[in-house]
């Protein structure tokens, strides 16, 4: 007597929790990157799903509760211990589904080499394929295609033929002896199909609102910048407002003293002048960081920032200023970011040797090798080296690059070495 078996069960994974993964810089049908315990209570839940079933079915439970204790002449080999075995291999195979569906689903096909034997199966088998479809389609739904097409072939299968398979009703067939059972397998497509699609629609739910929390955040960041660059752009503003006023006024003094009074010798005018002079490039150079530190002005308004070159001149200016000052060392094809960097070390450097060690000798010492480029300064000092603004600057722009930055008094002398990579 010929029974047919009902549309299979399939849906069982449709209530499952969505995966809970990050959708950060990769497309929607890859797997996940990182895998928390939450990620796998889907599978979990599907895989207790699959195995209730299958101790629902009488050849596979038969053996658990009932007849632990064969007879020597069934065997070891009897069909309700490769059932139950299988059984416990397709459990496996639908908990490991979301992570690795190509070996999930090669585990669950591997009770399927009974068949020669025995020709018999149990349905609880090809439901743990459908399973595994459906957990994969929670992350794409090209994870799934091998699994979905593994449960269609055994199902056209099953419905050409008279094999018997186990359910928990009994055993039924698809009906396939006395011609192919079309009808029957339209059953299972659909069945088979409609399963992956729901599970790809809740992965594409869960996707959807983390695109949606991460826009959101995306969005947080973008105002955080703003609001950062509109209080910088004020703080310029007031920066440029108080420090221009007083470097212009000392310009303007430097330069007007000769008229003011004609009475000075040439040795004063010159200082004068050179006093001038370095205060007009104070303002120069004092609009160059403003106009970057607003990031609202348009490119061509920017002057170029000094590099690596200009550092011959720097100290030019400062031995011309009185300051003693000893340079060594060359640099050759220094890029502009790490050359401006390196420029605003012996800037600094100078400075600091002129607030706390006047009249001292300064030593600037260049250096370079093949993966970096770098430098030393070295002048007298008194007392420890304390961090104060320019040399926290001094840091950050090094460390910014990926640099090293040291800044000690070793016996009665300041030391500062500076070292970026090339």
């Amino acid at each position: 007597m010929t029974t047919t078996a009902g549309p299979p069960p399939a849906q069982t994974t449709a209530g499952a929790p969505p995966a809970q993964t990050t959708a950060h810089a990769r497309p929607a049908d890859d797997p996940p990157a990182a895998y928390s315990w939450r990620w796998w209570v889907p599978s979990g839940v599907v895989a207790l799903v699959v195995a209730m079933f299958l101790l629902a079915t009488p050849e596979v439970g038969r053996f658990l509760l009932f007849d632990v204790g064969l007879s020597p002449e069934d065997g070891w080999v009897s069909f309700d211990r490769l059932a139950f075995l299988g059984g416990a291999c397709v459990v496996v195979g639908v908990a490991l589904g979301r992570r690795w569906p190509v070996w999930a689903t090669a585990l669950t096909l591997l009770p399927f080499l009974v068949v020669p034997w025995y020709g018999a199966i149990v349905w609880g088998w090809w439901l743990g394929i459908v399973a595994v479809a459906v957990l994969a389609a929670l992350d794409g739904i090209r994870r799934a295609v091998v699994p979905t097409a593994a449960a269609l072939l055994v199902a056209a299968w099953y419905c050409g033929t008279a094999i018997p398979a186990y359910l928990p009703i009994g055993a039924v067939t698809a009906g396939g002896r006395g011609g192919y059972a079309r009808g029957i397998l339209t059953v299972y497509v659909v069945a088979v199909l409609t399963a992956v699609a729901v599970g790809y629609a809740v992965g594409s739910v869960r996707r959807s609102q983390r695109r949606v929390a991460d826009a959101q955040v995306t969005e947080r960041h973008a105002l955080e910048i703003e609001s950062l660059a509109g209080e910088r752009a004020r703080l310029a503003r007031d920066l440029h407002d108080v420090v221009a006023h007083h470097v212009s006024l000392v310009a303007v003094r430097a330069e007007s003293a000769p008229f003011l009074h004609p009475d000075l010798n040439d040795d004063a005018r010159e200082v004068l002048a050179a006093i001038a002079s370095d205060a007009r490039e104070a303002l120069t150079e004092l609009r160059q960081v403003l106009v970057v530190l607003q990031r609202t002005s348009d490119e061509s308004e920017r002057a170029p920032q000094p590099t690596a070159c200009d550092v011959d001149d720097l100290v030019a200016s400062a031995v011309a200023a009185g300051q003693s000052v000893a340079l060594d060392g060359s640099w050759r094809d220094v890029p502009p970011a790490t050359g401006y960097v390196l420029y605003r070390a012996v800037q600094e450097g100078l400075t600091n040797a002129r607030r706390h060690a006047a009249g001292s000798l300064t030593t600037v010492s260049r250096t370079q090798s093949a993966t970096s480029v770098g430098l030393r300064m070295s002048n007298a000092a008194d007392g420890g080296a304390e961090p104060g603004r320019g040399l926290i600057g001094m840091r950050e722009r090094v460390e910014a690059l990926g640099g090293t930055m040291t800044a000690v008094v070793v016996d009665g002398e300041f030391v500062l070495e500076i070292e970026v990579p090339a």
